[in-house]
């Protein structure tokens, strides 16, 4: 490890803006189901990509390499 680090993204939408209050989300709707609650993590794939959930949007990011690692 050499101590150097790279910034790859920045400024994603991960949260609500600030002082955004949201109520939570009904789980179950007339029986059916309703919409999930935020949620938060980060997870990577087998070829190095990233997966973010963007809780602020309901989304998920995908980070890739932009050029292979080779060596």
């Amino acid at each position: 490890m050499t101590g150097e680090y790279t910034v790859e993204a920045e400024d994603l939408p991960v949260a609500p803006p600030a002082g955004a209050v949201r109520p939570e989300p009904a789980l179950f709707a007339h029986g059916m189901p309703g919409v999930p609650r935020p949620f938060a993590g980060l997870a990577a794939g087998p070829d190095g990509t990233l997966l973010l959930p963007a809780n602020g949007e309901g989304t998920v990011l995908r980070l890739r390499r932009r050029h292979p690692v080779t060596g």
